[in-house]
C-alpha cells in the first residue's frame, strides 16, 4: 500500500510506503470543467519540502522516475489538440484556460440523496433511542482541512462553535434526555459508540442529533490532533448518512465540556442592529424598516458637524443582509489578508478571539422553527468615533480619507477604545502570538501588513494597504484613482456580492447606489457615531400559506 499525502495522518500510518505529496500550489496540473473547458493549474512556488505531485508518483510507478510534470502537461495538451504550438501554449498559460477547447461535455449522473426521516422521533427519544444525522463540517469538511488553524477557529455559521464538534439537539430533545449544552452524551448502536458533548440548537428537529464529521483526528497533524470527537466511530460507513435506533444517554462519568462558542461574546442583542422585513410590508412602507428604531430622533450636540472632504476619496462600505448567507468566507479572507492570529480553544472561551470581522447570527420567530438573520460586523469607521477621543496617546485617529486608523507603535494597550466602542469590534493582543513562528509559518504572513505585538489594539482598517497600493499605482500612471478600483479582502471573497466598497464622493458607484436605497440604515445610529458602514435591511418574501402555518 502506497499513500501519497500532505500529512502523516491516519491513512499514512496504515500504509506500507508514505510519499510526501506536493501541495497543489506547488505543482503543475490541468483540469476540465463539466462543459469541456480546459484549464491549466500553475504552481505559485517551488516545492518547499521536496514533495512529489500525483503525476510524478504515477509516472514513477510506470517506470519513468525522472518525469517532469511540466513536460508531461505540455505533451498532453499538444496531443489533445489544446495547444499545438508554443504561441498557443503561452496563450493558455496567460489566460489560465483554453478558449474553445475541443473537449466533450461531461454528463453528470443523477444521484438520489437519502432523505432524513424523523417520523416517530418523539416516541423513540422517550424510549431512549434517537436518530443521528451525519454531516460534513462547514469548515473542515470530512476532516481534510482539520489541520488548518484558521478553519478550526472559524465559528460555525449556525452554532458559532469553534475548535470542536458536538451533537446538535433541539431544546425538547435535550429536556427529555436531561442534558444541557456541554454535557457529554453517549451514542451507541450495536458495537459502535461515540461520546460527544451536546449542543442545544433552536430549529433542530426533535428526536434527531446532528453530528459533524472530520474531528477527533489521531494522526501526527499538530493542529488537528485530539480536537473534537471522531464521528466515524459511529458512522456505518455506507452511503446513508442517517442512523436510526441509536441509544442515547447522558455520560454521568464524564465531566461537561466548556464549548468555545462566540455568539454571545460581543452580542448587541435587542438593540435593533440586524433588521429584517417582509416584502409586503416593505412595498407598503419602504422607508420604515420593521421593527422601527428604538430612538428615531437625532441626538443633540454642541459641536458643528464635521466635513471630512479634504481628500478626493472618502471610503465607505455597504453590506446587504438580504444576500449575506453567513458563510464566513469574508472572515477567513480578512484573517489571511491582515495577519490576524489564531488564539486557540482556551482563549476563545475567554472571548479573546482576534477576528477583525465577525458574523453575528440572530434568531427571530419561534424556537421550534426560527428564522436566521446573519450580519457581518466590523469596524464601522465612525465619523464621530467614540474610540478616538478616549485614547490617551493618539493611537487611533481619523485619516483625511475617512478611515479610523490604528497607529500600532503609539498604542500602550489601555483598552479605553475597546471599552468605548459600542460595536465591540476592537481586539487586544493578550499574548505575542507571532513570537515563535517557524520560517515556513512566517511565509504565510502578508508582507504588506504589520504583524502586531503583544499589548496593542487592532481592528479592521478597510484594507488600507490595498487602498495605498492603488493610490501609488494610479499616481505612477498619472491618473486619479477611482473608488471602485479598490476591493477589500472581505468584498473580494464574498460569493454573493453582499459587500460593496467605494467612495462617498462618487455618486454613480454601486456602493452609493445601494447606500441610497430606502432599506439602508446605520447600526446604532441613535448614538450619533455616524458610521461609514451602511447595512441594507433583509427582505423576506415568504409563502403566505407556509408562514401562517409556522
Amino acid at each position: 500500500v502506497v499513500y501519497s499525502g500532505l500529512y502523516e495522518n491516519e491513512t499514512a500510518r496504515h500504509a506500507t510506503w508514505f510519499v510526501p505529496a506536493a501541495h497543489y500550489l506547488e505543482t503543475w496540473g490541468d483540469a476540465r470543467a463539466y462543459d469541456g473547458t480546459y484549464s491549466v493549474v500553475q504552481p505559485l512556488v517551488q516545492p518547499l519540502f521536496g514533495g512529489k505531485s500525483t503525476i510524478e508518483v504515477l509516472a514513477a510507478l510506470a517506470g519513468d522516475a525522472a518525469a517532469d510534470p511540466l513536460v508531461m502537461l505540455r505533451a498532453s495538451a499538444k496531443a489533445g489538440g489544446i495547444a499545438a504550438d508554443d504561441e498557443s501554449w503561452a496563450s493558455v498559460l496567460r489566460r489560465g484556460l483554453a478558449v474553445g477547447a475541443p473537449l466533450d461535455r461531461v454528463p453528470l449522473p443523477a444521484r438520489a440523496e437519502p432523505a432524513a426521516s424523523s417520523r416517530g422521533a418523539e416516541s423513540s427519544v422517550s424510549a431512549g433511542t434517537i436518530e443521528v444525522a451525519f454531516e460534513p463540517d462547514a469548515r473542515i469538511h470530512d476532516g481534510s482541512f482539520a489541520n488548518n488553524g484558521w478553519l478550526q477557529e472559524l465559528p460555525d455559521p449556525v452554532t458559532k462553535l469553534t475548535w470542536d464538534n458536538a451533537a446538535l439537539v433541539s431544546p425538547d430533545t435535550a429536556k427529555r434526555i436531561g442534558v444541557a449544552t456541554g454535557d457529554i452524551i453517549r451514542l451507541t448502536r450495536d458495537s459502535m459508540s461515540l461520546a460527544i458533548p451536546a449542543l442545544i440548537v433552536p430549529g433542530q428537529p426533535d428526536g434527531v442529533a446532528t453530528v459533524h464529521l472530520g474531528y477527533g483526528r489521531t494522526g501526527a497533524e499538530k493542529v488537528a490532533s485530539g480536537i473534537g470527537a471522531n464521528a466515524y466511530l459511529l458512522w456505518p460507513g455506507t452511503d446513508a448518512f442517517h442512523l436510526s435506533g441509536v441509544s442515547v444517554q447522558r455520560a454521568s462519568d464524564a465531566p461537561a465540556r466548556e464549548l468555545a462558542i462566540t455568539q454571545t461574546h460581543w452580542t448587541m442583542e435587542g438593540r435593533d442592529q440586524a433588521r429584517s422585513d417582509t416584502l409586503e410590508h416593505y412595498r407598503a412602507e419602504p422607508s420604515t424598516p420593521q421593527p422601527p428604531p428604538t430612538r428615531a430622533r437625532k441626538p443633540l450636540t454642541i459641536y458643528d458637524p464635521q466635513q471630512r472632504l479634504d481628500s478626493p476619496l472618502q471610503w465607505a462600505m455597504t453590506i446587504d443582509l438580504a444576500t449575506c448567507t453567513g458563510c464566513s468566507a469574508c472572515v477567513v479572507a480578512c484573517q489571511a489578508e491582515n495577519n490576524t492570529p489564531v488564539v486557540g480553544h482556551d482563549d476563545v472561551v475567554k472571548s479573546r478571539e482576534m477576528h477583525w470581522l465577525r458574523i453575528d447570527r440572530y434568531l427571530e420567530g419561534s424556537g421550534d422553527d426560527p428564522r436566521v438573520v446573519t450580519q457581518p460586523m466590523l469596524c464601522q469607521q465612525c465619523e464621530n468615533a467614540p474610540c478616538e477621543y478616549v485614547c490617551p496617546v493618539g493611537a487611533t485617529v481619523h485619516s483625511p480619507d475617512g478611515l479610523n486608523e490604528m497607529v500600532y507603535n503609539r498604542c500602550v494597550g489601555t483598552r479605553f477604545c475597546s471599552n468605548n466602542c459600542p460595536y465591540k469590534v476592537r481586539r487586544f493582543n493578550w499574548f505575542d502570538y507571532n513570537a515563535n513562528l517557524t520560517e515556513t509559518e512566517q511565509m504565510v504572513k502578508n508582507p504588506d501588513v504589520t504583524v502586531r505585538e503583544r499589548g496593542v489594539m487592532e481592528k479592521c482598517t478597510f484594507c488600507v494597504q490595498r487602498i495605498r497600493e492603488a493610490e501609488i499605482n494610479a499616481g505612477i500612471e498619472g491618473r486619479p484613482l477611482r473608488g471602485d478600483e479598490v476591493k477589500t479582502a472581505c468584498q473580494q471573497a464574498c460569493p454573493t456580492n453582499a459587500i460593496v466598497f467605494g467612495s462617498l464622493t462618487e455618486p454613480d458607484s454601486e456602493m452609493m447606489r445601494r447606500r441610497s436605497e430606502p432599506r439602508a440604515y446605520g447600526v446604532l445610529e441613535q448614538l450619533d457615531t455616524q458610521p461609514r458602514v451602511r447595512y441594507l435591511t433583509r427582505i423576506r418574501n415568504p409563502n403566505p400559506a407556509l408562514e401562517s402555518s409556522a
